[in-house]
């Protein structure tokens, strides 16, 4: 889950104090716990069974008519609060650090004291590594186990940290994946914590190159945070190195505060309930599954693998996967069986198997069929509409087309605000509302770089397109 600073120190806050995390369904997402299972209690506005599974399915509808049509199934995770019986299961972390030209001054001593502070926050027996790219990439620290004397080693060498040269954002990443990558199976949580303010320059610069970094590191239970500090990082190459990871990106335009968001990561670590998590979406007989909106989903034998990576309390996913159905003549069916397969850190990291089913009626009258639509699952495609639609208007901003950028972020507000007022829970409507909101932020920053002078208006447009663009990541779950 992707936070900006302010949402981030709010999130800290909210998983000390109990946020609260709702799970309503439809009439036909069932629900189904694996027997043996134990989970501990949602808390506050939970699901109904707060002992219940944490994984929910629903069509788009309760009801379709007969014969061969498009649809779609949202798929969402919510991950119950902290409780007494967390066990902080070991991490690997990877700290690669951008000390090219452009880093110099305050960056490079913010990225300095931001990575004595993520070593100081790990504890003894995680994993760390440290690695720094210019024109080349230098291993810094070798993976180690931390302890009284490997701490002093790290420190010295990222006080050693100095900017010049280029910027070989690839092999910088790559190096820093494969540290994570080579982590024993004790520890299941393996972290790249990517900190850079430019475009790739030197080695391979290609953004398609550079995410397929996150897909490899996604294969291989890594996540990758990407921090893009001040207004020239390359987006698009750090937006897939998140979403292809099923990581996080961390937009910042002051580096002040990288100490902070590194902070707030390490909180989050520190409060995995699941790793290696994964859902695999099975069709019924008669459904096709296409694609996968929101997330990366691959094939399996038929069905569809979405990767989570490690998930922390409180922390909620969704997406949805477009599908084929062929419905009877009458009856209910189901459409697909949604599972969540993770390892328990509570529980020595044991496999645990939750599901659950969406179901639907066959219905004659269309009147009924349109009276059926599952409002859960309108939200969560709403949603996913919805940051796809805002990450359009960012790239319109960086090309001046702000009218074109204006008529898609109003057209998304008003989607937004709609699903909110239509929402099935609380915490829905309130997840819808907080997107709206960001999307109306978002205008109000388009329309002044549209507005602001000649010279002016480049930084001007370029903020207002990297704070849009962090908008449309953090609806996405990244």
């Amino acid at each position: 889950m992707r936070r900006t600073l302010t949402a981030l120190g709010l999130a800290a806050t909210l998983i000390g104090c109990g946020t609260t995390t709702q799970n309503a369904v439809g009439p036909h997402a069932v629900a189904i716990g694996v027997e043996g299972s134990v989970v501990t209690p949602v808390l506050a506005d939970g699901p109904s069974n707060p002992n219940g599974p944490w994984v929910g399915a629903a069509a788009a509808s309760d009801a379709f008519l007969p014969g061969t049509q498009d649809t779609f199934v949202a798929v969402w995770v919510d991950v119950p609060l902290a409780s007494d019986k967390i066990a902080q299961a070991p991490a690997a972390v990877a700290l690669v650090i951008d000390t090219s030209g452009s880093m110099s001054g305050d960056k490079i001593k913010h990225a300095r004291e931001s990575a004595l502070k993520l070593v100081e926050s790990l504890r003894d027996g995680d994993i760390v590594s440290v690695h720094s790219f210019s024109d080349a990439v230098q291993e810094r620290v070798a993976p180690v186990k931390l302890d009284a004397l490997s701490r002093q080693r790290i420190a010295s060498a990222i006080l050693e940290l100095k900017a010049d040269g280029g910027t070989n954002l690839f092999e910088g990443v790559r190096m820093a994946g494969m540290s994570a990558m080579g982590a024993p199976s004790s520890h299941a949580i393996r972290r790249v914590v990517l900190i850079s303010d430019g475009n790739a320059t030197v080695g391979t610069t290609s953004t398609d190159m550079i995410a397929m970094l996150g897909e490899k590191a996604g294969d291989r239970s890594v996540q990758i945070t990407s921090i893009g500090v001040g207004l020239d990082y390359n987006e698009k190459a750090l937006n897939q190195l998140a979403i292809r990871s099923s990581g996080r990106l961390y937009h910042l335009t002051d580096s002040k505060n990288l100490p902070e968001i590194v902070q707030s990561e390490i909180a989050l670590l520190k409060s995995t309930r699941a790793a290696n998590a994964k859902v695999a979406i099975v069709p019924a007989p008669g459904v096709d599954l296409i694609a996968v909106e929101g997330s990366r989903g691959t094939f399996v034998n038929g069905t569809m693998e979405v990767p989570l990576g490690a998930m922390f309390a409180g922390e909620h996913k969704e997406f949805v996967v477009r599908a084929r159905l062929r419905a009877p003549d009458s009856g209910s069916h189901p459409i697909a069986s949604v599972r969540l397969v993770f390892n328990d850190p509570t529980e020595g990291n044991l496999e645990r198997i939750q599901e659950a089913v969406a179901r639907f009626d066959v219905v004659g009258d269309a009147k009924v069929a349109a009276a059926k639509v599952n409002l859960k699952a309108q939200g969560v495609f709403a949603m996913i509409d919805a940051s796809k639609s805002t990450e359009r208007a960012a790239v319109a901003m960086n090309d001046d087309r702000f009218e074109e950028a204006e008529k898609d972020l109003v057209a998304t507000e008003q989607k937004l605000r709609v699903a909110a007022k239509n929402a099935s829970s609380k915490s829905d409507r309130q997840r819808l509302e907080k997107s709206a909101d960001k999307v109306s932020q978002a205008r109000a920053g388009a329309g002044a770089a549209a507005a602001a002078p000649a010279a002016a208006k480049p930084m001007a447009k370029r903020k207002a397109a990297l704070e849009t663009n962090d908008a449309a990541m953090d609806m996405s779950g990244f």
